[in-house]
């Protein structure tokens, strides 16, 4: 791999590490540059996390080098917010990162930042705990960005965040996000726009393109394509050499002729050393999605009329439906914002087919329909059971056909007895959908099915399920998961669910529902002005800014010339003399 040293921020050189007995990497080497948004994908499993703690220096590699410029800021979103700021509010917690006697003069900057993400000021004072899981999120990224680090690294920022929040989230990282990244994301959509170089990880090597995920995505699977072939034609020449070789060997102890023997001996290296060195192919996933047929033959399977959805408590009602029909076959999303109902529907669907009169009332249910339930909490799965105890349990399956189904989808027999409370999520996913595949249910239910899998898995299952014949019922935050699965769209709009024939009509009004922050795209670090259509800052905010501006310019220019940053330089003079500028017109 060529390395700019130039513009490095980033060099990963010839890095191993193990967790346990386990090899995640194997001489693995990476470049990130200046200026560069990264994406960095691969299976379940296969070292991103344990990378960006390497990176970050939480772990030390087994051998290599991981090399920085001297005095890089570099900023880790965790993935979890600590205890402390449950009780802060908004703003607290993101001014949380600054020194105490630094708090009184950053606020303007922690304010711009949450602007800059999508809050508004009135959720300023909303306390930490009473934010969703995707806000939660969204304030860890101002957090990172607050400490002005010079490289970001991101590990899946989109978990727990709804459409809304992931629609925030890629129009910062796209538009306003002026640091460099990396970005750990199954979100293929998210990578696709925000996203100007690749990384897969993957059998313990780094492959890079400098391209967004779908067209890195293809150029490596043509890397694959010459690498099979290479690996074909490789394997016949080293057929071709040992069959010589044998054939020479013979012929020199038959006619007892020692040049004949040394040449077979000669042309056994030459094959042993092309076996070394042949060309490698990449293992692909180590596990595997499979779904038989689940089609049903009739006319319709669900009926939906004049329903009306009400919260779990039954206190509110959510949303009301006029009549919707579920046919065999359909692959319906249920598409909506956080809060409006879609859980509560589906909700109310699993507890209707539970009842004992399935074929009356304002929801209805083709007589011969079976249910299948995919939980986003994976609840079901958090249980002290092996995996082949566990399918026993969930299905009404021999044990040789759960044991045939465990090695179809790819799991070890020495791995039959693994609890599955200890699996990673993304197994704990692919645990569900062995039950669905051996329960084979007609009607299948799939609440937040992508959120643990990699992306290759979420290809499959999308290739699985077309292929499947299934009736589904789907929410996802994931766009491109529901652009390539779903037939319909069904979308809870003001209370009421509505038919709609694409999702642009619903990601147009999310879009609108984003308000615009009140600061420049390309200076997300400066404060409000009149200009942007915020109050007028007072004098003291203009003085403590002035001060703070000044304290940077001078420490910078301090620096080592090569050290030295002439364009914010250059932006910071800009903004000072428009601060003495204010200060001038309020005299």
């Amino acid at each position: 791999m060529k390395m700019n040293t130039m513009s490095a921020l980033l060099q990963i050189i010839d890095l191993s590490f193990s967790r346990g007995h386990h090899p995640l990497f194997e001489q693995l080497s990476l470049t990130i540059n200046a200026g560069e948004r990264v994406g960095l994908v691969g299976h379940n499993g296969c070292g991103k996390s344990s990378l960006l703690s390497l990176i970050s220096g939480n772990e030390d590699p087994d051998s290599g080098e991981i090399r920085t410029p001297r005095g890089l800021k570099i900023a880790f979103v965790e993935q979890f917010v600590p205890q402390s700021l449950m009780q802060q509010s908004l703003l607290q917690g993101a001014l949380d990162v600054f020194s105490h006697e630094d708090i009184p003069s950053m606020g303007w900057m922690a304010e711009s930042q949450l602007l800059g993400l999508g809050f508004t000021e009135a959720q300023f004072s909303i306390p930490v705990r009473g934010l969703s899981g995707g806000q939660q999120n969204l304030l860890l990224i101002a957090r990172a960005l607050l400490q002005e680090p010079e490289l970001l690294l991101m590990d899946e920022p989109g978990n727990h965040m709804d459409i809304l929040a992931m629609s925030q989230l890629e129009r910062f990282l796209g538009e306003q996000c002026q640091c460099p990244f990396l970005i750990i994301s199954h979100d293929r959509h998210l990578l696709n726009k925000v996203c100007t170089k690749t990384v897969f990880i993957r059998d313990k090597r780094s492959y890079a393109f400098e391209l967004p995920y779908d067209a890195a995505a293809e150029r490596l699977e043509e890397h694959d394509q010459q690498a099979s072939k290479h690996r074909e034609l490789e394997e016949k020449e080293i057929k071709r050499l040992k069959a010589t070789a044998k054939r020479l060997a013979i012929w020199g102890r038959e006619h007892d002729n020692e040049s004949l023997s040394k040449k077979a001996k000669s042309i056994e290296k030459r094959a042993a050393k092309l076996d070394e060195e042949k060309t490698e192919v990449s293992a692909g996933s180590t596990l595997n999605l499979q779904l038989d047929n689940l089609n049903l033959s009739a006319r319709q399977i669900l009926t939906l009329e004049e329903a009306v959805i009400y919260t779990p408590d039954q206190s509110r009602q959510l949303l009301s439906i006029d009549h919707i029909v579920i046919r065999p076959g359909d692959r319906v999303a249920i598409l909506g914002a956080n809060g409006v109902g879609k859980s509560s529907l589906l909700e109310t669907i699993r507890k209707q087919f539970s009842e004992t009169e399935k074929s009356s009332g304002s929801i209805r249910f083709n007589p011969r329909t079976t249910l299948g339930y995919f939980d986003q909490g994976l609840e079901s799965v958090d249980v002290p059971q092996s995996r082949s105890t566990w399918l026993s349990q969930q299905t009404e399956s021999n044990n040789d056909e759960i044991k045939k189904t465990l090695i179809n989808s790819g799991v070890s027999y020495q791995d039959f007895s693994r609890k599955v409370d200890s699996l990673s999520g993304g197994e704990k996913a692919r645990m569900v959908f062995m039950a669905l595949q051996l329960n084979r249910p007609t009607l299948m239910i799939l609440d937040e099915p992508t959120n643990h899998i990699d992306l290759f898995g979420k290809q499959q299952l999308c290739d699985q399920l077309e292929a499947s014949g299934a009736t589904l019922l789907i929410t996802s935050h994931d766009r491109y998961f529901l652009d390539q699965i779903a037939t319909r769209w069904l979308w809870i709009n003001e209370g009421v669910l509505q038919e709609i024939h694409d999702s642009d009509t619903f990601y147009t009004s999310l879009k609108r529902a984003i308000l615009p922050p009140n600061v420049d795209k390309n200076e997300l670090v400066k404060p409000l002005d009149s200009d942007a259509g915020s109050t007028t800052l007072s004098e003291d905010t203009i003085l403590q800014r002035i001060d703070m501006l000044e304290n940077k310019l001078l420490a910078d220019q301090k620096r080592k010339i090569k050290n030295q940053k002439p364009i914010l330089q250059q932006e910071w003079q800009e903004e000072l003399t428009s601060l003495w500028s204010q200060l001038d017109s309020a005299d």
